[in-house]
């Protein structure tokens, strides 16, 4: 079965050569994962990290083959493996001095490693010492510059940046200030943030291209584009200055304009960067010139200025009538065709399109396919579903026409899986399963096998969403058996799908009895792939609390919450954007389960939180303060409520571009509340925690009590109409 794993080899092979072992065992690990050996996979692995334990340290080989042993155990879903990978080699190198290079690329790694799995305060330890070792480091020692042997470009293709970054030493440490400082930012300590930032400042004075990138990333614009602005000027005035050096900050002066919704402005610049390339006289230039022209008109369409985007239009329409140069005519008429879609004149599109297809027969494969997929998108657009439909089909012919003729051998499961979630949308539940369940038997055969983990699961909601829960358990009981055997080598399905299975569970009230146990087999994978230390068993808790709800015990849920925010705690602190989601979580359950003064205690941790781990120009600073505003309106605290609200929309006043409308009807809302409050009588002979019916409709009402069971505070929330009533 095909399990899709690229990596790029440490060494060139030269012919002759006997490849080293370790290549060896990581080839190999590769094709027993292809053939479906798992076992044989986990033993080549296992080999691969033994083999890395004998590679010298002081070896060019080694920074590369750390990473491609942890991204074997990363890419399985073995993230703890993985980590443990990078700390054994740093164990290793403890020997070296702090200042090496290759100590501060594990210390890198594994920083990455946990933060991917959010755990900051694990990340911010080793960001602290590797800035600590750069720091320590002379300014000509090795640890400043790219290292002999390895490859700047090493595995782009197959890790994540952060693994890209670990191999490769940046030209200063301002790699290093600036992921610290996010760090700091994240866990919400601005003070030490801002001391980096003054670091990463001097440290750029020198350079004005990277200052002002990083003006940019901190929000800076004025700065930023003042910076652009002096660079493209030096650029003008410098005739041995490549076009580059002033269309780049001229573009990204453009880009600066356009997040903040300055369309003329940012239309300009980028007319401005055309004209320069069209200056240059290159050969190039001309058909790059008309690529920004094409951002231009995008512009004015954002901006609702579709008679500017017209005008520009029908200029590189003349301009490229009679020069179909490397595909411009094509890629303006395309562009155009697009634009008189989105301003509803779809007949012109269809005419166009057409008539380009018409007059040009010798048309590449590719270049048609796209013409037949850009009508089909064009004629959905205007409602003509069946001309859609045909050119699409047209489309999908020709591609296939292009494609080699002799398509890989092996099964596929896709179609049987594509074929039973259509038969579950149509109510054949039967044909469904079947398809399914034979999916599975064939999933370790077919190429395409490890859809099955992810599709079925699909189906099964389907199948229990039509009140067939024992078609969906038959599924789930036959995917798990499979994952179970792929876990040895590959974990990620089978927690995934134990995931989804527990939730089905707790959405059948006759089979709560099992939900504990199923979720309790999550938790335990979980711990096994992740470590005890990973941010994902926040998901365990919260279906923990999901249950408890469902079942009706708020006792449960409230001390699951509480769990949630220890564990939190732990991982990042209580000033962090994690602790911060984890409070809102908890905010919702104390709210729920009557205990109105925690929900509001932590709605105001929750803003005080957002000041700290947020950037001024994050609109979540808005959103924390509208729910908060809510939560403090139902418990019928309308000054505390409005204070709320107006700072959320002075908040989104100073955005940039300013949002002016963001949350002013919500503010209107809570207003509504108090006048509704304040002059509804309310219904007193119902149970409290019901509702109520006044003058201005139906209202939810709940109550706190003292501790004599006394109502103390009532809740009022406007709604439309009377809730559900909750099955008894």
């Amino acid at each position: 079965m095909l399990r899709g794993f690229l990596f790029v080899l440490c060494s060139t092979v030269v012919l002759g050569q006997i490849p080293p072992p370790f290549d060896v065992a990581v080839q190999s690990y590769r094709d027993a994962r292809v053939s479906g050996n798992f076992d044989q996979a986990r033993d080549r692995r296992e080999e691969a990290r033994g083999l890395l334990a004998q590679t010298p340290l002081d070896s060019p080989l080694l920074p590369s083959r750390v990473q491609i042993v942890a991204q074997l155990y990363q890419n399985a879903g073995w993230r703890a493996q993985a980590r443990a990978v990078v700390e054994d080699e740093l164990s290793r190198a403890n020997s070296l001095a702090e200042t090496h290079p290759v100590r501060i690329q594990l210390l890198s790694m594994l920083a990455d490693f946990w933060q991917q799995d959010g755990n900051l305060l694990k990340a911010l330890s080793y960001r602290e010492k590797i800035v600590a070792a750069l720091e320590a480091a002379p300014t000509s020692a090795s640890a400043n510059k790219p290292q002999p042997g390895l490859n700047p470009f090493f595995g782009v293709a197959t890790a994540n940046r952060a693994a890209a970054r670990f191999v490769v030493s940046g030209a200063n440490n301002t790699q290093a200030y600036q992921q610290l400082s996010d760090l700091y930012g994240q866990l919400g300590r601005p003070e030490s943030a801002a001391k980096i930032v003054a670091k990463m400042r001097s440290l750029l004075q020198d350079d004005p291209r990277a200052l002002a990138a990083f003006n940019e990333r901190q929000g800076n614009f004025d700065e930023a584009v003042a910076l652009y602005k002096k660079l493209a000027e030096q650029a003008a005035a410098n005739p041995q200055a490549q076009p580059w050096e002033a269309i780049g900050p001229l573009q990204s002066i453009a880009n600066l304009y356009q997040r903040e919704q300055r369309w003329d402005d940012a239309a300009a610049t980028l007319e401005q960067a055309a004209g320069r390339l069209e200056a240059s006289g290159r050969p190039e230039a001309h058909n790059q010139a008309v690529g920004i022209r094409l951002n231009s008109a995008d512009l004015f369409q954002q901006a609702g200025q579709s008679q500017a985007a017209e005008k520009v239009y029908q200029t590189l329409l003349a301009e490229t009538a009679n020069d179909d140069r490397n595909g411009t005519q094509l890629q303006v008429m395309q562009a155009y065709a697009s634009h008189l879609s989105n301003t509803k004149r779809a007949d012109l599109a269809e005419d166009l399109l057409k008539g380009y297809l018409a007059n040009h027969p010798d048309l590449q494969p590719g270049q048609e396919t796209n013409i037949l997929f850009l009508l089909s998108g064009i004629e959905r657009n205007a409602g003509r579903k069946e001309l859609a439909d045909e050119f699409q089909r047209a489309g999908m012919e020709k591609q296939r026409a292009a494609q080699p003729q002799n398509p890989p051998e092996g099964l596929l499961i896709g179609p049987d899986l594509q074929k039973a979630q259509a038969a579950v949308n149509q109510g054949n539940l039967d044909e469904a399963v079947n398809l399914a369940l034979h999916a599975i038997a064939s999933a370790s055969l077919a190429r395409d096998g490890e859809q099955v983990a992810w599709q079925a699961p699909s189906i099964a909601m389907g199948l229990a969403s039509r009140k067939a829960p024992e078609k969906s358990e038959q599924l789930y009981r036959r995917l798990l058996a499979l994952l179970q055997t792929w876990s040895i080598d590959n974990t990620m399905p089978l927690i995934q799908a134990q995931q989804q299975y527990a939730r089905f569970l707790i959405g059948q009230k006759d089979r709560w009895g099992e939900a504990p146990a199923a979720m309790e087999r999550y938790h335990e994978n979980l711990v096994l792939a992740r470590g005890a230390e990973s941010s994902d068993l926040e998901q365990v808790m919260n279906l923990r609390i999901e249950f408890a709800r469902a079942k009706g015990a708020p006792g449960e849920a409230v001390q699951t919450a509480g769990d949630l925010l220890a564990f939190e705690e732990s991982l990042s602190g209580t000033t962090s954007a994690p602790y911060m989601r984890a409070a809102q979580t908890a905010a919702n359950v104390y709210q729920s389960n009557g205990n109105p003064e925690r929900a509001l205690a932590l709605h105001r941790q929750v803003v005080a939180i957002a000041d700290l781990a947020l950037s001024s120009n994050d609109p979540q600073r808005g959103f924390v303060r509208i729910n908060a505003a809510f939560a403090f309106a139902n418990a019928r605290r309308f000054g505390e409520a409005e204070r709320l609200a107006n700072q959320a929309v002075a908040l989104g006043e100073r955005m940039r571009p300013p949002q002016t409308k963001l949350f002013a009807p919500q503010v209107e809302r809570i207003r509504q509340m108090k006048t509704a409050a304040e002059s509804a009588p309310v219904r007193t002979d119902g149970p409290v925690n019901g509702t109520a019916m006044t003058r201005g409709g139906w209202f939810a009402v709940g109550a706190s009590q003292t501790p004599n069971g006394t109502p103390n505070t009532l809740t009022v929330v406007p709604g439309a109409t009377p809730p559900a009533a909750k099955p008894q």
